[in-house]
């Protein structure tokens, strides 16, 4: 009961972005875009030996399920906007109206993607393997509508990873740390039940060909340059700040982070203790 509350808060709570977002301009025409048909591999077919490594990867995101922490994480990967997916890493507020340049950069990126995947699908029109096997996903409620859409490659996924390769042109010294996000973020829709692991494989081969093609247009190389300009003034506004004083409290003196929860003795930067704030290095 208890998972089914959590799962009915985060229909209610969360936008479905992708169902409203009206994608920006991308930065190809459909005529200078890659064909991702060219370079992607064709989907296992159900038959085939290969098919043993999407049907292990399917139960293995069935299992997945089972930890509450795990699905919560996948539901909310599932409909949260990638900028929100991707701030914490940046540390930055990454919407629409606090860093426009930024979020222009990546959404434009986004629009190629998406119509390059949109082109795959329309080809190979792949099951989702929820519907291959008559079984419930993870958010049964939108069974019957996701069941009328198609597979190979991963749109979601797609869509992750190439966010994550243009914030690096942005952020290069969180690179890893963006590949690494995108790979959990992809691998959030095998627990989902709504791709195959070979559907987010080639999501990856689609999202780096798309990403080489578009990173050398003039388009995005002048968005380049506003989205950097952007992010250094972020982050210098956030480091011109007053220095916090290093100071002693006595022992069992409450302390607090600068989010306000209690501070512990790992907790680090900017504490707040007696009403004085104290630097954690």
């Amino acid at each position: 009961m208890k998972k089914l509350f959590l799962m009915a808060i985060a229909i209610i709570t969360v936008t479905n972005v992708w169902g409203q977002n009206k994608f920006a301009d991308p930065y190809m025409t459909d005529e200078q875009r890659p064909n991702g048909l060219k370079w992607l591999p064709d989907p296992p077919k159900l038959t085939g030996a290969d098919f043993t490594y999407d049907f292990y990867y399917y139960q293995w995101g069935r299992d997945q399920r089972e930890d509450k922490k795990v699905s919560e994480q996948a539901l909310f990967d599932e409909r949260a906007p990638l900028d929100s997916v991707y701030e914490r890493i940046l540390k930055i507020d990454l919407g629409k109206e606090t860093a426009p340049e930024i979020y222009l950069l990546c959404e434009r990126a986004v629009s190629d993607v998406h119509a390059a995947n949109k082109e795959v699908k329309n080809v190979w029109q792949r099951t989702r393997p929820f519907a291959q096997f008559k079984e419930p996903s993870l958010k049964p409620w939108e069974d019957e509508e996701e069941a009328s859409t198609f597979s190979y490659p991963s749109g979601h996924s797609s869509r992750g990873w190439i966010y994550a390769f243009v914030l690096s042109t942005v952020a290069p010294e969180f690179a890893e740390e963006l590949f690494a996000r995108a790979r959990s973020y992809a691998l959030n829709r095998v627990i989902c039940g709504h791709h195959w692991k070979s559907d987010v494989d080639a999501s990856l081969m689609l999202a780096a060909g798309i990403f080489a093609a578009i990173v050398c247009t003039d388009g995005y190389q002048q968005q380049l340059v506003k989205a950097r300009a952007e992010y250094e003034q972020i982050r210098k506004g956030m480091t011109n700040v007053p220095k916090a004083t290093i100071v002693q409290h006595p022992a069992g003196t409450p302390a607090y982070t600068i989010n306000g929860t209690p501070a512990t003795e790992s907790s680090r930067g900017i504490i707040i203790q007696n009403g004085q704030k104290t630097l954690r290095k």
